[in-house]
């Protein structure tokens, strides 16, 4: 059985996401993209609840143009004080 085309886009778009977390609740998704926008093209940024932290630490994901710049950026950063997967 061959996967539908809505889960391939899904996965897609899964393989061009990172997730970054501890990040300050200041940071601002402009302020996020210049970051990230070093790196690659950022496609989109959402701001994601982090319902086991406390207010102070936020997370988000970052959906890049490609999967091979989203894992360059894991490559990358992978040792930050910053959580990115």
């Amino acid at each position: 059985m061959e996967p539908s085309t809505e889960y391939v886009a899904f996965e897609e778009k899964v393989k061009k996401t990172i997730y970054i977390d501890n990040l300050s609740p200041q940071v601002t998704k402009a302020a996020l993209e210049n970051a990230i926008n070093q790196f690659g093209n950022v496609k989109d940024v959402q701001f994601v609840p982090t319902y086991f932290a406390s207010r102070s630490v936020c997370a988000a994901l970052v959906e890049m143009e490609s999967a091979k710049q989203a894992q360059e950026i894991i490559n990358e950063m992978g040792d930050s004080p910053l959580m990115i997967s």
